[in-house]
């Protein structure tokens, strides 16, 4: 099993499992209609953006009257921010990520650049929903995880330890930069690569980050 398939399965594992009617998701416990409500709303934000899709439209998918959405979430907004906890997975990342670093800057380069990649292809119908918002009101909703941050804190260490010599918020942004990029072509040019290309191209990325930033 590769790491790929490693993180995949955790994931599977860590955030799904149901019971007694409900579904733990997450951390959290939803009723079958929120889940209901929810998977339809994700759907229909990743395939008509926010903006364009109504609540009504989101009741029909999912089977309820558009009351029963407002009883639940209260706002079409309320439902957005839902979606987000639930589906995106934002609140375990990190906490997944500094239980799977090493303290070898070169290995964990490695684990940086792969799990973002996973997290994105884990999480595609919230990646669908950001890039399709673009209002004033979507974009409180887009940057939900600081996974930047860490990583900069990380290379910071690492400078202080004399095992790192670049610039820690450059990296961590090319990080995050690339493998964005990478996921985009992926998603929006998928006949440009095999997926076994993509893999290749993150590969020869983090070799080409571990020698101009490792000793």
């Amino acid at each position: 099993m590769g790491y790929f398939d490693h993180f995949t399965y955790r994931k599977s594992m860590d955030f799904v499992l149901s019971y007694d009617g409900k579904t733990k998701h997450g951390g959290m416990i939803m009723k079958e209609t929120e889940k209901k409500i929810l998977l339809a709303a994700t759907k229909l934000f990743s395939e008509n953006g926010y903006a364009n899709t109504s609540t009504r439209k989101i009741a029909e998918v999912a089977g309820v009257n558009e009351l029963t959405v407002f009883r639940h979430f209260k706002s079409k907004s309320n439902l957005l921010q839902a979606v987000i906890r639930y589906f995106a997975f934002e609140g375990n990342i990190i906490d997944k990520i500094a239980h799977e670093v090493t303290g070898d800057v070169k290995k964990d380069i490695s684990i940086f650049t792969h799990v973002y990649y996973m997290f994105l292809q884990n999480n595609k119908k919230m990646y669908l929903i950001q890039v399709k918002e673009t209002d004033d009101t979507s974009k409180r909703f887009t940057n939900t995880i600081d996974y930047t941050a860490f990583m900069k804190d990380y290379f910071k260490k690492k400078k202080e330890e004399g095992t790192f010599i670049g610039d820690p918020e450059l990296v961590a942004t090319s990080i995050v930069s690339m493998i964005m990029g990478i996921f985009t072509l992926k998603v929006y040019a998928p006949e440009i690569y095999h997926d076994t290309d993509y893999h290749d191209l993150i590969d020869k990325f983090i070799l080409d980050l571990t020698k101009l930033y490792t000793l």
